[in-house]
């Protein structure tokens, strides 16, 4: 009787969770033909192709970046916990600053005011944060915004930038322009930073036009084409005088992209001026579990304020952006995430470091493989104050959002996944969907392959290579692990890999 409740709680056991097939699986086999049997059925055998020949796109340097919020990564922050170096480690390859919807309130000349005022608006709002209060942790007073050195200024982040070898990514204030009354003065900020730029030798080609105009959380919310118009004006003034810069809109949500007619409009009246459309993703906000990360496969871009036939792959709702600025005249749009994460939802905000790894390393193969230009993952410090946001949402970052500030498994991710800074995508094929797999490689041979095991499984990956494989090396993150764990991989003939990918982990394999 005892044996039979042993056997009907396994079963019960292995019904809530998946990890528990493979963590009480006792395999040990007496000889490789036994190993061989039992890695051969098609659940645990998994065939991965690469085509060295079939080139994809290119990938830019600057694919793999973060997003710094000027008044959140301070300077004794930025000094005290080594920021710096944690970027390098994680092989950041762009910066975006002065950071998100702090873009709509921020004059680049006084970088001592607060994230979210508005140094334009009248003196009697100053301190207040119209609509947010103290809203950030380190909050100054009006009286102190000329003195304030603690803040982010543009000189700093340059240097940071210039530290790590990263593309710097420079947001434009248009909304304080339009709120204001104050279009001339507005557009003249502008054309002084890049005047300053130019002057200082500071080579910055991408500019983003103000983040989220759209948001009704904004201090103002642009209407219908009033956006477009300010794009418009800001795109002439500043390509006349600076043509090579790359001008970045942001003129809808992840939601609101599927009012297609609408999009085209924008990009057709925009024609000219504008070179990336930029959409912010986050994962399954509101909605966000392991159990529909799983079901996620490929991953989708639902959230709870999409509508159910809205709820896309990735790959399908960038090819319809791309189509869309297609039939507006601009076949050529590149299309970027200056945002992007994991959405907060009640389900995500218990996920362990592994399992934010595993998907975050998901979300930018969707992106890799499907050619989005530039990414940023938001943030990377963000705090706001507990009196104004008393349950804050979670954005997992390369580094912890309380102090020390330490490495997360989300660095580690970060650091395998930069190898593709700079190649090529090329063709990839998996004999099981729920094993993605993209490859990228260079003009000296050099391969990455990326490849997630959303199984509960431990698997055998059989890897064919049209091109010999010279010296291989790889690295894991699973569930199972506190750590990044070194991956064996093992040459079974010139073009030929294999290695057993653990249960939900991401692995990144080196060929040299």
């Amino acid at each position: 009787m005892q044996k039979l409740f042993s056997i009907i709680l396994g079963i019960i056991v292995l019904s809530i969770n998946p990890l528990a097939l493979a963590e009480g699986e006792k395999f040990e086999p007496t000889s490789k033909e036994q190993l061989d049997k039992f890695y051969s059925t098609p659940e645990r055998s998994v065939t991965v192709t690469i085509h060295e020949g079939r080139e994809l796109h290119s990938i830019e340097n600057g694919f793999l970046g973060m997003d710094v919020s000027y008044f959140n990564v301070t300077d004794e922050i930025w000094k005290k916990y080594n920021i710096l170096e944690k970027l390098k480690t994680a092989g950041i390859g762009s910066l975006r600053y002065p950071g998100g919807m702090e873009t709509e309130f921020f004059h680049w000349e006084h970088p001592g005011v607060n994230g979210y005022e508005d140094l334009w608006d009248p003196n009697e709002k100053h301190g207040t944060s119209p609509g947010r209060g103290r809203f950030q942790a380190t909050w100054v007073p009006p009286d102190k915004w000329s003195t304030n050195k603690n803040f982010m200024d543009f000189d700093e982040f340059m240097q940071a930038c210039q530290a790590l070898k990263a593309e710097p990514i420079v947001g434009l204030n248009l909304t304080s322009g339009v709120k204001h009354k104050r279009h001339k003065e507005g557009l003249d900020e502008a054309l002084r930073w890049l005047r300053y730029c130019k002057e200082k030798n500071y080579k910055v080609t991408y500019w983003y036009l103000d983040t989220e105009p759209w948001n009704a959380g904004s201090s103002y919310t642009f209407k219908d084409m009033e956006y477009a118009d300010e794009v418009c004006a800001y795109g002439a003034a500043l390509k006349a005088e600076f043509p090579d810069i790359k001008l970045i809109a942001n003129p809808t949500s992840s939601t609101s992209y599927n009012y297609w007619d609408w999009l085209e409009k924008f990009v057709a009246k925009t024609h000219g001026f504008v070179d990336f459309i930029d959409v912010h993703w986050y994962w399954a906000s509101g909605k966000g579990s392991f159990d529909y990360w799983l079901k996620n496969t490929p991953l989708q871009t639902g959230d709870k304020w999409k509508k159910e036939e809205w709820n896309r792959t990735y790959a399908e709702d960038i090819r319809l952006i791309k189509e869309t600025c297609a039939r507006a005249g601009e076949p050529n749009m590149g299309l970027v995430a200056l945002e992007w994460n994991i959405g907060p939802s009640n389900g995500s905000e218990i996920f362990s470091q592994q399992l934010i790894a595993v998907i975050q390393s998901e979300i930018l193969m969707e992106y890799l493989r499907d050619d989005v230009r530039l990414t940023c993952l938001w943030p990377l410090i963000w705090q706001s104050s507990r009196d104004v946001w008393s349950e804050q949402d979670s954005f997992p970052s390369i580094i912890t959002q309380e102090l020390p500030f330490a490495p997360t498994l989300t660095l580690d991710m970060f650091r395998m996944f930069s190898a593709v800074r700079g190649k090529t995508v090329i063709a990839s094929e998996s004999s099981n969907k729920d094993l993605p797999v993209v490859a990228a490689s260079d003009e000296a041979g050099h391969r990455i392959l990326l490849i997630i095991n959303k199984n509960s499984l431990r698997r055998k990956v059989t890897i064919s290579l049209d091109e010999k494989a010279g010296k291989v090396s790889a690295e894991m993150i699973g569930l199972k692990h506190q750590v990044c764990q070194p991956q064996e991989v093992s040459v079974e003939n010139e073009k030929g890999l294999t290695f057993y990918a653990e249960p939900f982990s991401f692995t990144a394999i080196r060929i040299e």
